[in-house]
């Protein structure tokens, strides 16, 4: 079995907060987890994080770890046409192949929200694969050369009461599994929410998102520590997207 652990670099929840705690706190235990391993991941990096903080960038990657593109600043390419997806997926290429050695070969759409022409448009560009569609869709790899590897779902229950046990099941029942992680998980979100947010806003928004808070921070990092452990235990391969293509 193959398990490949994605993490989304951005900004804490985005169009939600404004802050970047996950990025300067939560990133970097992460790191140290997956180095205690020795395992490697892929990070999907948008260009505006690479603009302010090309370091966190040069880091990742000087640990082993793969780059990939994640937009210029996590905008929804859904409601954007062709033209304005190129430009933004290929100026996001360019700043983070100017900051790595590796190239760069994969792509992530924000919210997981890819338009339909995508593949075509990441293979004009060049792009090995694709991690957007949740679903692998029909016809797709005879449409273009792009592979896809859809991030599973059961990331969601990473966090969820009994929704981790729930997780091991299902997950060391497969061949293989993407998930997709945050590094404002790694942080205790509750704590960020109730200090940057005004009450209606929480309330609006934080109560009914439980996925933006709930076991963030030391729960998240123990579970991951555990899941990585008994896979480990159970001979189970992690590697970075680039390494299935």
């Amino acid at each position: 079995m193959k398990i490949s652990l994605t993490f989304d670099i951005e900004r804490d929840n985005p169009n939600f907060l404004d802050t970047y705690k996950g990025l300067t706190e939560g990133l970097p235990k992460i790191l140290k987890l997956l180095d205690d391993f020795k395992i490697k991941g892929t990070f999907f990096c948008t260009g505006f994080i690479a603009r302010i903080n090309s370091n966190v960038i040069r880091s990742i990657e000087r640990r082993g770890h793969e780059i990939a593109c994640h937009g210029l600043d996590h905008e929804r390419l859904s409601k954007l046409n062709y033209s304005e997806c190129k430009k933004i997926i290929s100026r996001n290429r360019e700043i983070l192949q100017n900051l790595c050695e590796s190239k760069i070969y994969g792509f992530r759409a924000p919210f997981l929200d890819p338009p339909q022409f995508l593949p075509s448009l990441l293979e004009n560009l060049d792009f090995s694969y694709d991690s957007s569609f949740k679903k692998r869709r029909e016809n797709y790899e005879s449409a273009n050369s792009i592979l896809e590897f859809p991030p599973s779902q059961f990331s969601v229950f990473f966090r969820f009461p009994f929704g981790y046990q729930f997780l091991r099941k299902r997950i060391f029942q497969m061949d293989s599994i993407v998930l997709y992680f945050h590094p404002w998980e790694a942080i205790n979100m509750r704590k960020l929410l109730n200090n940057e947010t005004t009450a209606v806003d929480l309330i609006k928004k934080g109560l009914f998102r439980p996925d933006r808070w709930i076991h963030t921070g030391r729960k998240f990092l123990t579970n991951l520590r555990s899941f990585i452990s008994d896979s480990i235990i159970k001979k189970i391969n992690f590697l970075p997207l680039r390494d299935l293509c």
